[in-house]
């Protein structure tokens, strides 16, 4: 029994340790492949659309706090021009300032762009096609989603 002792302690010790999740790599828990939608817009991402805006692709932040309607799908990853979103924010803006987007590729290559509008229309131009985990931030406020572009 003294020899099963230590050997069922460090199968307890084990299953302890195992049962923690692992810490996040991206600031997104979405993934590139899914979360685009062509369902009706939220209410308060119809400002400018006729109707119900059904069929425009978007994506919803992580927070739920921003949208992206990609009039481009999928995004173009174009350094030169850029592609097309319009972000909406459902949250009200206080004091106006930029939309600061901080950008990781899932190889790890960061890019950051600075939108001097705010959310509202933009052309977001970055570096190389992928798998990128954006950090959105604006007036005070933080979203996150993964979208993948060309």
């Amino acid at each position: 029994m003294r020899t099963l002792a230590p050997a069922i302690l460090i199968l307890l010790l084990g299953a302890c340790t195992a049962s923690k999740p692992a810490p996040a790599t991206t600031p997104s828990r979405g993934d590139c492949e899914t979360g685009v939608s062509r369902a009706a817009l939220p209410e308060w991402a119809r400002a400018g659309f006729t109707g119900d805006g059904a069929g425009t692709p978007h994506r919803l932040g992580d927070r739920g706090d921003l949208m992206a309607v990609l009039f481009n799908y999928p995004p173009v990853a174009d350094p030169d021009r850029g592609t097309k979103i319009l972000w909406v924010s459902r949250l009200p803006v206080d004091s106006p300032g930029p939309l600061v987007i901080d950008a990781v590729r899932d190889d790890g290559q960061v890019a950051r762009q600075e939108l001097t509008g705010g959310a509202g229309p933009s052309s977001v131009q970055l570096p190389a096609p992928g798998c990128w985990a954006l950090t959105l931030s604006w007036s005070g406020h933080t979203d996150a989603m993964r979208l993948r572009f060309t």
